[in-house]
């Protein structure tokens, strides 16, 4: 097991004291110490790189907004964890912060008497730690036991009940094995399928919002379809991210609500700890919000909704897998692959954690892997009606 090196930033004593005991509980990562201002901690950063710091935003001296500022204009390779608060400013915040280089943000409560406030700051801490680790050393595959998926921080008790096993599966043994090739998927071979896609689902968790607002922002045109997208959040949280990604896109980006007819260039985002799924009755496709439990533990799900999409769309949806820890998605892909879909994967360079892509990748799933900044070009090349293609596959140009 690598060992993290830590660094506290917080203007309040007691938050400090809290996460260094929550530290202290968690092996292969050692705390070096602690700022309580920005620029006592940008000075701490510079001197001992510390890998990982749990950055406060709002802080005496220098934010923590501009801490991560200055983290990214040297280029630092030192990830920064986001302390919010669970609240629509703390979202605005964490977003930003994300959009900026934060790595990840874990939420705080308002006060940390009672409630398990502690232990849920403890889960959440443990579980980005844990993706993080995974982030820094080389991928492995998989064995029969599964690692668990990167999860947010307020899922519900399930979640958090189920979430140090998921930790502890990820700390397991498992053995390499060979990725497949991935496959090149062409103008021609769409052709060759004959259909377009009806829709475009992506999923993602980790590193997903800077992902998504990568995508959107690149986007040529609308797209003629809906889409929908599955992130690992809190409640509040996607409400957020949907109107940060709205402000960039060409497409009109929303959080899903329950009962919705999709439309085309429209995409719908899963609210935060809740469940999405499509139904099909009499009078046309509908979005349904659900609190189902699903056996990742996580809420949003990507597996849950990727499941209902192969039910509904059938071979007619092009799935896209983006950066996220654990494997969600795998099992919704499957289902959609056996109908027929095409499946594009953010490849491991550009992902912020190859872990849902890496699992969708070596389970034989993903047609093509794509680095993000090439991830809309190639969304709306395989959006194009087939009968346009009309060269021999041989003169196609790749």
């Amino acid at each position: 097991m690598m060992s993290l090196r830590l660094l506290v930033v917080d203007d309040s004593k007691m938050y400090r004291q809290v996460i260094k005991r929550i530290v202290a509980d968690i092996p292969g990562v050692h705390c070096i110490g602690e700022a309580c201002d920005g620029k006592v901690a940008m000075e701490k950063i510079i001197a001992e790189k510390p890998d990982v710091v749990t950055l406060d935003m709002e802080m005496p001296v220098m934010s923590g907004m501009d801490v991560i500022k200055a983290v990214t204009a040297r280029k630092l390779n030192t990830k920064l964890i986001i302390v919010s608060a669970c609240s629509q400013s703390g979202a605005q915040v964490a977003i930003k912060a994300l959009k900026l280089g934060a790595y990840d943000f874990i939420t705080k409560p308002v006060r940390l008497g009672g409630g398990g406030a502690k232990d849920d700051i403890s889960q959440q801490l443990k579980t980005k730690l844990k993706s993080l680790e995974c982030g820094l050393r080389p991928p492995i595959a998989e064995s029969g036991a599964e690692s668990g998926p990167e999860l947010g921080p307020t899922r519900g008790k399930a979640c958090r009940e189920g979430s140090a096993q998921q930790v502890n599966q990820l700390a397991g043994p498992v053995k390499k094995s060979a990725s497949p090739e991935p496959k090149a998927i062409t103008s021609a071979t769409i052709c060759k399928r004959g259909l377009a896609p009806k829709a475009i689902v992506i999923g993602c968790s980790t590193g997903g919002p800077k992902a998504l607002l990568k995508v959107f922002s690149a986007l040529q045109g609308q797209l003629d379809v809906p889409v929908f997208i599955v992130q690992h959040m809190p409640p509040v949280f996607t409400r957020t991210l949907a109107q940060c990604i709205d402000e960039v896109s060409l497409v009109s980006v929303k959080e899903a609500e329950d009962g919705e007819i999709p439309l085309a260039n429209y995409a719908y985002i899963a609210p935060g700890g809740r469940q999405m799924k499509l139904i099909q009755e009499k009078s046309g496709i509908k979005i349904k919000i659900t609190d189902d439990e699903t056996s990742n533990f996580c809420k949003p799900s990507v597996d849950y909704f990727f499941s209902s999409v192969a039910e509904i769309y059938g071979s007619r949806a092009l799935g896209v897998i983006l950066s996220g820890m654990g494997h969600d998605g795998r099992e919704g892909l499957r289902k959609m692959k056996c109908q027929g879909v095409t499946v594009l994967g953010q490849d491991k360079e550009s992902c912020v954690v190859y872990g849902m892509p890496r699992a969708a990748q070596e389970a034989g799933l993903v047609d093509q892997q794509v680095g993000i900044d090439q991830m809309a070009s190639a969304i709306e090349r395989l959006l194009k009606p087939a009968k346009i293609f009309i060269k021999p596959l041989a003169t196609v140009k790749k």
